[in-house]
């Protein structure tokens, strides 16, 4: 006879995609994880800055692209932004 283990709390939720899979998300996710407005992401997206996939009047964002973006955008860095000021040199 086989005993049925218990349930645990949050157990009933859909399993997460493989981290293999690619993940896309939708504006409204991407705004819950970068704090800015819908417009600001509009822009970005004109500019290049963020990749994004547009299907008809559906965007998307692959979520490790927008962070590599990101990073690229970022100053300070390990080297204290010293990679961009010999890039200028």
């Amino acid at each position: 006879m086989k005993i049925a283990e218990p349930k645990v709390a949050g157990e009933d939720r859909p399993e997460a995609p493989p981290e293999a899979a690619p993940r896309f998300i939708t504006t409204a996710e991407l705004q819950k994880l970068i704090p800015v407005s819908r417009r600001t992401l509009f822009e970005w997206r004109q500019k290049g800055i963020l990749p994004s996939v547009q299907l008809a009047s559906k965007v998307l964002y692959h979520w490790p692209s927008v962070q590599a973006a990101l990073l690229r955008h970022q100053s300070g860095g390990p080297n204290g932004g010293l990679e961009r000021k010999r890039e200028a040199a």
